[in-house]
């Protein structure tokens, strides 16, 4: 765990990030409270807000007797919600940072290019 962002907030993005790469599909029964709290070592109550904010979210619903589960239109939530802050947040910065250090906009995007064909 990083000591510089909330436990409850890692414990989210990891199941989100397990609903995104589809190791939870929709419907699909997610481990338990109590095992995420082994599992991350961290304190029950952490591991309860956690789903707890994400059931808020509509990302999770709890089947009553089983446990909780992966909404339908999880998936596509949270990538959206991540998209919106990726590019409000990261982007911005990487704007401000060029111009900082006077990168003309054709330079940066030639590098942005070459990077995305690098991953190609």
């Amino acid at each position: 765990m990083d000591n510089n962002r909330p436990v409850f907030a890692q414990i989210m993005e990891i199941i989100e990030n397990d609903i995104l790469n589809e190791t939870y599909k929709t419907d699909d029964l997610i481990i338990s409270t109590t095992m995420i709290a082994k599992l991350y070592s961290v304190n029950p109550t952490t591991a309860v807000k956690a789903v707890s904010r994400l059931t808020d979210d509509g990302i999770l619903y709890k089947k009553p007797g089983i446990g909780m589960c992966v909404a339908a239109g999880a998936r596509e939530k949270i990538a959206q919600r991540r998209k919106t802050a990726f590019l409000g947040e990261t982007i911005d910065r990487l704007l401000e940072e060029a111009n900082n250090l006077e990168i003309p906009n054709e330079e940066l995007l030639n590098l942005i290019k070459e990077r995305m064909n690098q991953n190609d």
